[in-house]
């Protein structure tokens, strides 16, 4: 009897597997993916704390090069920016908002001894399941775009002679909001001083080292490490989307701060 309601059970099981097959195939392929998107992750964390952009030797360069023009510019690069806290609440609070964002450019363009007047702020907001081609623009006034691609603009009208744009995602850091607007303040001092290196990407890492040593590191050595999503779509039910924002990696600015010994917590 026994055997019976065995091999019955078994049919019941197999014709119950039959009616739901595309549920089950459909579950064993999100676990799949699951398990091999987790895997993914650690790889990718791995890879964006230990990947190095640039060689010490050119890092050694670059903090020369911004000691003179910090020099230069009368500043100094014995303190490190310190962001007022009541700012920081209403930041955190709002999820970057413009009207907080604004306040926040005014304080670095203060740390930096820059007038707020020659300078306008636009403020995008990106879904966070699209990747960044960039997270921040400064247009000069002579209409070019400096930052994580070559892009030129078309329509010279619309554009402000002094621009710093941020693409803001609501999953960011607000590490990495103060990394994305420090170094686009940087390029605003040092190109209004008519400071830049004409190969773009050189020039993009003295503005990341420019803005280390200026007092900024503590804020990008956290902002600049890789950040991973794990986000659903309609095809594989799951996958992982990599940002990093800046040109330096964590390890290049870890470098900069040992080599230059600024006195931060890392």
């Amino acid at each position: 009897m026994k055997y019976y309601i065995l091999i019955g059970t078994i049919i019941i099981l197999i014709y119950i597997a039959y009616l739901y097959r595309y549920y089950i195939l459909w579950f064993l392929n999100t676990l799949k993916v699951t398990i091999k998107n987790k895997k993914g992750i650690k790889d990718l964390q791995k890879v964006g704390m230990n990947n190095r952009n640039v060689d010490n030797d050119s890092l050694k360069r670059y903090i020369n090069l911004s000691k003179k023009y910090l020099d230069k510019l009368g500043l100094s690069y014995n303190k490190n920016f310190i962001l007022n806290k009541e700012l920081e609440r209403h930041l955190l609070y709002s999820r970057f908002s413009e009207k907080y964002l604004q306040e926040l450019l005014i304080e670095i363009l203060n740390f930096y001894k820059m007038s707020k007047e020659n300078v306008n702020l636009k403020v995008n907001y990106i879904s966070s399941k699209y990747a960044l081609k960039y997270a921040g623009l400064y247009v000069d006034k002579e209409n070019t775009i400096e930052k994580n691609s070559q892009i030129f603009i078309e329509d010279e009208e619309d554009v402000k002679i002094k621009e710093i744009i941020l693409y803001i995602q609501n999953d960011m850091t607000l590490n990495t909001v103060i990394s994305i607007l420090a170094h686009e303040c940087t390029h605003y001092l040092l190109m209004t001083h008519g400071i830049k290196i004409e190969k773009r990407i050189q020039n993009e890492c003295l503005t990341d080292v420019t803005a280390v040593i200026a007092g900024f590191g503590k804020y990008m050595i956290e902002g600049y490490k890789i950040s991973n999503r794990v986000i659903y779509d309609e095809i594989n039910h799951r996958s992982i989307k990599k940002n990093r924002v800046g040109y330096l990696s964590y390890k290049d600015i870890k470098y900069v701060l040992k080599i230059y010994k600024r006195n931060i917590n890392i």
